[in-house]
């Protein structure tokens, strides 16, 4: 009987410790009485362009287990291949280019008509086990054009790099899946370069303030690299860009040769070559990635007075399945509102990309945890079951959001098809304790579904948040 107990008590107080270290290292996880709308904390700069990153500490964005980055990449600019450690959505903000993704295990699609051809009794880099060698121009995995509006799905691992063949910036806006079951290691957004050297390094780790980031041959041996390359010790050393300091946008001298198909609109009436097959090309090496939202013939929502939304999710692109997120885009004229709604199943990441709003956020407390004003360039973060709404200040808001689900969606408190017109009006009724003709008004005097007029004056005044 004492050994019971003493078990007992053994097990009681380890419940307490366990219960108070838990409490200790999670305290109020997702506070979020009040929401911000956030800018850049760091910006790393290259030789043609800049990387700009928000804090992923923020409140509002840890808790969402999300972190946010903005691309600007100057013409003639190529962000050098990395890869990230989680799933990333992207988000073509401004300009045009070309778009490459290396996926492993996939062949060489993209090739010169020259390519593999053999010749006998020449040697290039070796020869084929019949002896014969082969001419070599090049040939590599596919090659995109990619313009405004493009929204990119990248899954993890998989190496991606940029080139801006336009005049203006190309900028591009990133989320990555902090939180997904595919990142292994922890919350910090980790990019992987496989070339290029950044002398400011990743300042948004803790303790890496000073530590410059370099590409991955750099931390081999140079001899390794040669030997695995098959290549002299020299040129291997070169791979490692010890003393290059361009940064990951270096600006390309000359033309830029890749293989790549015409731009939409034309290709030639030719047929196309055969394609390199390896048994996977109706699986992942296939799989489209690609997707543009700016054209308001696919919008979802369409008024021609007040403006149009689109969405993006696993239905119209498949491998938002595999990577859990999708994405909106919204475009409305002045004083145009969308009604108050709320996201059920997933956190969402708006980003500003034109224009001016007037935002108000409702928390789970019903306190107004966000009421201001957000502007281009800028993002704030709209936690799950959160409300929202949205009125154009400006001539045009034009606004992205991410989110983290592949089929994210979203209930109205207003309109045809809100959570107010399925209630009974009794329900109504007693619920507000109104009048049943005011339960009426409350419940039909909104016809639209998703986009109105903002009618009367609006009272935006400082965030309300609940008292102490």
């Amino acid at each position: 009987m004492a050994r019971v107990s003493s078990l007992l008590s053994f097990s009681l107080t380890l419940l307490i410790f366990f219960h108070g270290y838990t409490a200790q290292q999670f305290p109020n996880e997702c506070q979020l009485d009040q929401l911000n709308a956030l800018e850049p904390s760091h910006v790393l700069k290259s030789e043609a362009g800049r990387i700009e990153v928000w804090d992923h500490h923020a409140p509002q964005l840890r808790c969402s287990g999300v972190s946010f980055t903005r691309y600007v990449i100057e013409s003639k600019g190529l962000y050098l291949p990395s890869f990230v450690n989680t799933a990333k959505l992207s988000f073509v903000a401004q300009g045009r280019g070309l778009m490459g993704k290396v996926i492993p295990g996939c062949a060489e699609t993209f090739q010169d008509s020259s390519v593999f051809q053999p010749r006998q009794g020449r040697q290039f880099e070796g020869q084929g086990e019949e002896g014969q060698s082969q001419r070599f121009h090049d040939m590599h995995q596919k090659v995109e054009h990619i313009r405004s509006g493009d929204t990119i799905a990248t899954t993890p691992g998989v190496a991606q790099w940029f080139y801006n063949d336009g005049q203006q910036p190309l900028v591009i806006v990133s989320v990555f899946d902090l939180a997904s079951h595919q990142n292994q290691l922890d919350r910090n957004p980790r990019p992987f370069y496989l070339a290029g050297n950044n002398p400011q390094g990743q300042v948004w780790l803790h303790g890496r303030e000073q530590q410059p980031q370099k590409n991955i041959f750099s931390g081999f041996g140079p001899e390794v690299i040669a030997q695995a390359l098959k290549i002299d010790l020299q040129t291997a050393q070169q791979l490692q860009n010890q003393d290059d300091n361009r940064g990951n946008i270096v600006r390309v001298q000359g033309p830029f040769g890749v293989i790549r198909p015409p731009l939409r609109g034309q290709r030639p009436q030719e047929e196309e070559e055969e394609r390199v097959g390896n048994g996977l090309e109706e699986t992942i090496c296939s799989a489209r990635s690609v997707d543009n939202l700016d054209d308001p013939s696919r919008a979802d929502v369409y008024k021609p007075q007040l403006g149009y939304i689109s969405t993006l999710n696993s239905y119209d692109l498949p491998i938002l399945r595999f990577i859990r997120l999708s994405a909106l885009r919204g475009s409305i004229r002045q004083n145009a509102m969308v009604l108050p709604q709320w996201n059920a199943n997933a956190n969402a990441v708006l980003y500003v990309t034109d224009g001016e709003a007037q935002v108000q956020i409702v928390n789970d407390n019903g306190d107004r945890v966000f009421d201001g004003q957000v502007s281009q360039g800028q993002l704030i973060v709209v936690p799950q079951g959160f409300s929202v709404v949205k009125r154009a200040t400006s001539d045009q808001f034009r606004w992205v959001e991410f989110k983290t689900n592949a089929n994210a969606q979203i209930n109205t408190l207003a309109g045809r098809t809100s959570v107010l017109r399925g209630l009974p009006l009794a329900v109504i009724t007693n619920g507000f304790e109104i009048s049943p003709e005011e339960a009426k008004r409350v419940k039909f005097n909104t016809l639209e579904t998703t986009l109105t007029h903002s009618s009367g004056p609006a009272s935006y005044g400082r965030p309300r948040v609940a008292a102490a």
